[in-house]
């Protein structure tokens, strides 16, 4: 039986981070030939997830994407002790959308707890 493919990695909690989590994210997606639509999905959403985890975690943030059988799923993990809630402000607040358009985008996510705080995770349909 063939393993489905898998990357991780390791960021610092720094705004860096977003960029360098998107590049990886597509740089891999890429290599698995999956639909640039699924791509695109997934980099806009990992890029929101990193954020939030550098505005709400201080620690370096764990990263895995992975294929699972006909989704994708990108898991964002720090130390962050309160699980994440999506919040829809007003339309003139500039932030605090960012779990709301994983809720929108993502075909399903939720937060797991681990060991060391939390890991916030969406799989994009293929």
């Amino acid at each position: 039986m063939r393993s489905l493919p898998v990357a991780s990695t390791t960021l610092p909690a720094h705004p860096a981070s977003s960029r360098a989590a998107r590049a990886f994210v597509a740089e891999h997606l890429r290599r698995w030939s999956l639909d640039p639509a699924a791509i695109d999905d997934a980099t806009l959403l990992v890029s929101e997830l990193v954020t939030n985890a550098i505005i709400h975690g201080r620690s370096p943030i764990d990263l895995l994407v992975r294929k699972v059988k006909r989704s994708v799923r990108v898991e964002v993990g720090n130390d962050g002790r309160r699980a994440p809630q999506p919040h829809y402000p007003d339309l003139d607040v500039a932030a605090g959308r960012g779990l709301g358009l994983v809720q929108a985008v993502a075909s399903r996510w939720g937060v797991d707890e681990v060991e060391t705080g939390n890991s916030v995770w969406f799989e994009i349909a293929l």
